[in-house]
């Protein structure tokens, strides 16, 4: 398999609009984190989320994930002022997809049930094939295609956007991952007692679950033709994608992360790298007790000592499918500009983890790990270096 270009980015977090004021919020090691206010949980305590205050566009789209999907796309296509006619494809990662607007129908629904006229309108967008169809139209894409694998989904339409480059079915391709906080998936990682009501504290010893965000993160993949054609500078490389299930648990991860050990190994053999080449990995890192453990633990059987590590999750939220791919973002940012991002809310160790994120600092970095797992073990793995791999 071939490394693809990446040609352009985009993001749009509580942390800033745009990669580069979301980027300077993680490598500062921000707490992005605040008591949601945007709608009613119905939650015993509010909790604390990751929320934008404001959506450009919003009114104007179909539904709020929808918007920041938009927001972060047209971030990234932004350096492309031309397509000299090539083709363009885009692959979208969301969980919740319309459920934002679908939620609040539905109560309208069980209060007048005489809103059943207006479902056809008002459900129209549920699907995340409904996103990808709206985001085709709305960047004039020639086709989409639709993801949604949980919290991988991210790091899954990168990769599927890198096999769509590599085998030419398309010249460039365009992977977004976006999600808006939800009743649902509030309500539902409260029912899995998952959520930490002090906001998430990645790898800490006193650790107790997640805080969840919402976002939306671009990357633009190009094809060789497609980069000599636009004259594009690349920005990075994905030079390695992996996939496994290791099927242990609805919710839980393999307790050694076996199927996390199966998939980073994949993308570093596709990368033709070896272990010691990775300077930064950008875990899931999404601070319940479970998953923190089960990754350190397939990081340290594929490298023996764990290279430099951060989470991003105490400053973006977990924002569930967009997360893999606005992480990779700003994984991409620091690599580009040589930093160690902290990990905020880290502050002591667990012995039982055996090691602590990475303190900020300024070093080189040229190749990066970008892990992302899900429920049902669904697990995706990135490799993302500054040179095109030999």
């Amino acid at each position: 398999m071939a490394a693809v270009a990446i040609i352009g980015m985009g993001a749009l977090s509580s942390a800033g609009a745009g990669a580069a004021a979301g980027f300077a919020a993680v490598c500062g090691g921000r707490d992005g984190l605040s008591k949601l206010d945007a709608f009613e949980s119905g939650l015993k305590t509010v909790p604390l989320c990751s929320c934008i205050r404001d959506v450009p566009g919003e009114k104007a789209a179909p539904n709020r994930t929808a918007a920041l999907a938009l927001c972060a796309a047209r971030e990234a296509l932004a350096p492309l002022l031309d397509r000299h006619g090539l083709t363009l494809a885009i692959v979208s990662a969301t969980t919740v997809a319309g459920m934002t607007r679908s939620e609040r129908f539905y109560e309208r629904l069980r209060k007048d049930p005489a809103a059943v006229t207006e479902a056809a309108r008002e459900l129209a967008y549920h699907e995340p094939s409904a996103l990808s169809g709206f985001l085709c139209e709305a960047l004039g894409a020639r086709m989409f295609y639709s993801l949604s694998t949980a919290c991988s989904t991210g790091l899954h339409a990168v990769g599927m956007a890198k096999r769509l480059i590599e085998r030419g079915g398309c010249d460039l391709c365009l992977a977004v991952g976006a999600d808006a906080l939800s009743l649902l998936t509030l309500r539902g990682f409260s029912s899995l007692m998952l959520i930490d009501p002090s906001g998430c504290k990645p790898f800490d010893k006193t650790r107790a679950g997640i805080s969840l965000g919402e976002g939306a993160g671009a990357l633009l993949l190009a094809s060789d033709k497609a980069v000599a054609r636009t004259r594009a500078r690349p920005l990075a490389y994905v030079n390695g994608w992996g996939a496994s299930a290791d099927c242990h648990h609805m919710t839980a991860p393999h307790p050694t992360g076996e199927g996390a050990r199966r998939c980073v190994l994949a993308a570093l053999l596709e990368a033709n790298l070896r272990p010691a080449d990775i300077d930064l990995i950008a875990t899931h890192g999404t601070a319940t007790p479970d998953n923190d453990n089960a990754e350190i633990a397939a990081m340290r059987s594929v490298f023996g000592v764990v290279p430099p590590f951060c989470s991003m999750k105490r400053t973006l939220g977990h924002t569930l499918a967009a997360s893999g791919i606005l992480e990779a973002v700003f994984a991409v940012c620091a690599m580009r500009s040589g930093h160690i991002p902290p990990t905020a809310g880290f502050e002591r160790l667990d012995e039982a983890i055996g090691c602590a994120p990475s303190e900020y600092r300024e070093t080189p970095v040229k190749n990066v790990l970008k892990n992302a797992f899900g429920f049902g073990g669904n697990n995706a793995a990135a490799v993302f270096s500054r040179e095109r791999a030999g």
